[in-house]
C-alpha cells in the first residue's frame, strides 16, 4: 500500500512539473505547490508600484530593472527558478537530457504552447532568441558573458520544431539555470527589425511607443495599455498554459497594474489608502505599519525569511595582504579571525541595528535556498563571548605589556587597526559601531573609516583598507559568484595576492584551504549532476565556517505589506513570504 501510495506522489510530481497532454494538444504545466496555498477565484486586478518608466519593452534592449519587472510577466525562459526554494523546474522546456560528457543538453519543448496572439512557439523561437538576443553582443541587456564556456560560445541547434540542443564547449554546471534568465522571444514578432549591416538595431525593437498588440509573449499576462510615466497595465494571456492542481487556467488576475511612483513615501501612502495592493518596506517603516495593522487597518505586514540573494549577508573581512607586517601577520591568523568571529554579538545587533527583522547569515547562501545552503554550517559559528575571544588573543601572544588597556603586535606597537564601512548604509555603520566597542573591550584599538559606499568598493578591489563591513550583490547558484567567492578571482579582496596582475589565479599563494574551494568552484562549473555540484559547494561552505576567510554577520528579513483582499500571498511553513502574479487573486 505505501508503495502505492508512493508512486501515485511520484506520478503527480512529475505530471506537476512536466505538464500533461489535454485533447487540444497542450502540454499544460501545474504550478508548483509551494506557491499556492488555495484555489483562487477570477477577476480583479493587482496594483504595484515600479520607482521609474521601463526605458523600452524589449527585455535584451535596454539594463533595466523596470523592463526585467514587467516582462517577466509576459515572456517565459525554457526553464524556471521556483521562487520558495530556487530549485530548477520545467517552463518552456518540459525536459532535457544531458550526454555522457556533459557538452550536449537536449531540450525538449513543450507542445502546444502559443504565443499571446495565437501563433505557435516552436524551436524557431528559441533558436532566434539566443542567436539575436541572448548571444548577441550589440544587443544592450545580452548575455553573452554567461554563455562563453572555456573561451567559446554554446551554440544552439534545431533538432525538429519541439527539440533543441545546446552544444557545450565543456561541460557546465549552471547550464540549466542559467537557461532560467534567458526569456524566449517570438521570432515572427522581431525578425523584422533585423539589420544584417546591423546587429544593435535588435535594441529598437518594443520601444515604448511600439503599438502593445504587437508585443506578445507565452507568459500568464500581456500588455494592454502603458501611460508614458504613469502606469504600465497587463491582462490575462488567453493562452496562458500554468494551471492550478483544480485544473483551472492561470492567471486568476483580470489584470497586472504597475503604478509608477518615483518616491518610496508617496508609494508608502497609496499602500494605505489602498491604491497599492502590496509594497517592500524598510525596516523603519515596520513598526509604525505593524501598529496601524493591530490598530484595524486594512492590510497586513509580513516578515519573512530572506529569499532573495542580494545583497549577500553583511561580513567582516581583514586584508591578509595589508602593508602593516605585524598586522598582517595577525589577519592571517586563524585565531585571530575566531577571537573575531566570538566579538560578533549577532543576536544584539539583530535586536538593536534591524529591532528584530534580520537573521543569522549563511556563509554566505541564505538558508532558504534549498538547492545550496548546508545546514551544516550553523554548527560551527561561534558564540559571542569577551572571555574566548580575550584567551584566543593571549594564547596567540597579544599581551597588553605596558598596561595602557591596549594590546601589543608583535612589533610592540599598539594592537590598532582601521575598520572600513559605507557611511551612508546605516546598518553598516551601527554594526561597526557595536564591533569596535567589542573589540576595546579585549584591548584592541579601532578607529572607524567612514565613507560612501561607491569608494568602499573601490577602496577593498584596490586592497586600500585593513578591515572593512560590506556586502557584495549575490546569485542562488554559487558559481554565478565565483569572482567574489573563489580564491584567485577578482572580487576575493581581502586576499589579493592569490591573482596575477592578469587576472588569473596564483595557485601557490594559496592557503591549502584556499587551493580547496578553488577546486571545489572549479568541480562544481564542470559537473552537470545537482546532487554532486550540491556537495561540492556544501564544502566550500564548511571550509568558509571553519576558516573564516570572512566572517558573515547578519541578512534583513523580508518585510512586506499586502492588502487583506489579496489572495496566495502568505507567509509558508518555513516562514518564507509567498507571492507570486501568476497564482494572486482578489477576493
Amino acid at each position: 500500500m505505501k508503495r502505492l501510495v508512493l508512486t501515485i506522489l511520484t506520478l503527480t510530481l512529475l505530471f506537476s512539473l512536466a505538464g500533461y497532454i489535454t485533447a487540444e494538444g497542450l502540454e499544460k504545466k501545474t504550478v508548483s505547490p509551494e506557491i499556492i496555498n488555495e484555489i483562487g477565484q477570477y477577476g480583479g486586478k493587482y496594483t504595484l508600484a515600479l520607482t521609474s518608466a521601463p526605458q523600452s519593452f524589449n527585455y535584451y534592449g535596454a539594463i533595466d530593472w523596470n523592463i526585467f519587472v514587467i516582462m517577466g510577466n509576459v515572456l517565459d525562459s525554457l526553464t524556471d527558478e521556483n521562487p520558495v526554494t530556487k530549485e530548477v523546474e520545467p517552463s518552456l522546456a518540459k525536459s532535457w537530457q544531458v550526454s555522457k560528457d556533459g557538452t550536449v543538453v537536449t531540450l525538449n519543448l513543450r507542445k502546444g504552447v502559443k504565443w499571446s496572439d495565437g501563433h505557435p512557439f516552436t524551436a524557431d523561437d528559441v533558436i532566434f532568441t539566443f542567436n539575436h538576443l541572448t548571444l548577441n553582443p550589440h544587443a544592450e541587456a545580452n548575455e553573452v558573458n554567461r554563455y562563453q564556456i572555456a573561451g567559446e560560445m554554446v551554440r544552439f541547434e534545431k533538432k525538429d520544431d519541439y527539440t533543441v540542443e545546446a552544444i557545450l564547449p565543456a561541460p557546465y554546471g549552471p547550464f540549466i539555470k542559467i537557461l532560467a534568465q534567458a526569456p524566449i522571444t517570438p521570432k515572427h514578432k522581431l525578425e523584422k527589425y533585423l539589420d544584417p549591416d546591423n546587429p544593435g538595431a535588435i535594441n529598437q525593437a518594443w520601444s515604448t511607443g511600439t503599438d502593445l498588440k504587437d508585443i506578445v509573449g507565452t507568459g500568464p499576462f500581456m500588455l494592454k495599455e502603458y501611460i508614458t510615466d504613469q502606469k504600465v497595465v497587463l491582462e490575462r494571456n488567453p493562452h496562458s498554459w500554468l494551471y492550478d492542481s483544480a485544473g483551472n487556467q492561470l492567471p486568476y488576475l483580470d489584470q497586472l497594474v504597475y503604478l509608477i511612483v518615483k518616491n518610496n513615501e508617496v508609494a508608502l501612502a497609496k499602500l494605505q489608502a489602498g491604491e497599492i495592493d502590496q509594497l517592500q518596506i524598510k525596516g523603519k517603516d515596520f513598526t509604525t505599519l505593524k501598529k496601524a495593522e493591530l490598530a484595524g487597518a486594512s492590510f497586513r505586514v509580513l516578515t519573512g525569511s530572506p529569499v532573495n540573494p542580494t545583497p549577500s549577508p553583511t561580513h567582516l573581512s581583514f586584508n591578509f595582504d595589508v602593508e602593516n607586517e605585524a598586522l598582517r601577520e595577525a589577519f592571517r591568523n586563524l585565531k585571530f579571525r575566531q577571537a573575531m568571529d566570538h566579538l560578533i554579538d549577532r543576536d544584539r545587533i539583530i535586536e538593536e541595528v534591524y529591532n528584530t527583522l534580520a537573521i543569522k547569515s549563511g556563509m554566505p547562501v541564505v538558508p532558504t535556498n534549498k538547492a545550496f545552503y548546508n545546514p551544516e554550517i550553523e554548527k560551527l559559528r561561534r558564540e559571542f563571548s569577551l572571555e574566548k575571544a580575550s584567551q584566543l588573543l593571549d594564547q596567540l601572544g597579544y599581551l597588553d605589556t605596558d598596561n595602557d588597556g591596549i594590546r601589543e603586535l608583535k612589533d610592540g606597537s599598539d594592537f590598532e587597526f582601521n575598520l572600513m564601512t559605507a557611511v551612508n548604509l546605516q546598518d553598516r555603520v551601527d554594526i561597526a559601531s557595536l564591533l569596535k566597542d567589542n573589540l576595546e573591550a579585549v584591548g584592541i584599538k579601532v578607529n572607524l573609516n567612514l565613507i560612501k559606499s561607491g569608494l568602499v568598493f573601490d577602496k577593498a578591489l584596490a586592497g586600500e583598507f585593513e578591515a572593512m563591513i560590506m556586502a557584495f550583490g549575490n546569485q542562488s547558484d554559487p558559481q554565478f559568484r565565483k569572482a567574489i567567492w573563489q580564491p584567485g578571482r577578482a572580487l576575493y579582496y581581502w586576499h589579493l595576492s592569490t591573482m596575477s596582475e592578469d587576472k588569473k589565479p596564483i595557485l601557490q599563494n594559496m592557503y591549502p584551504w584556499e587551493l580547496e574551494v578553488f577546486n571545489k568552484f572549479e568541480q562544481g562549473q564542470v559537473t552537470m549532476d545537482p546532487v554532486k555540484r550540491k556537495a561540492y559547494y556544501d564544502d566550500w561552505q564548511r571550509i568558509y565556517a571553519e576558516k573564516l576567510p570572512v566572517i558573515f554577520i547578519t541578512k534583513g528579513m523580508d518585510l512586506y505589506v499586502v492588502q487583506n483582499n489579496i489572495g496566495n500571498y502568505f507567509l509558508n511553513d518555513d516562514n518564507i513570504i509567498v507571492r507570486v502574479t501568476d497564482t494572486i487573486f482578489k477576493k
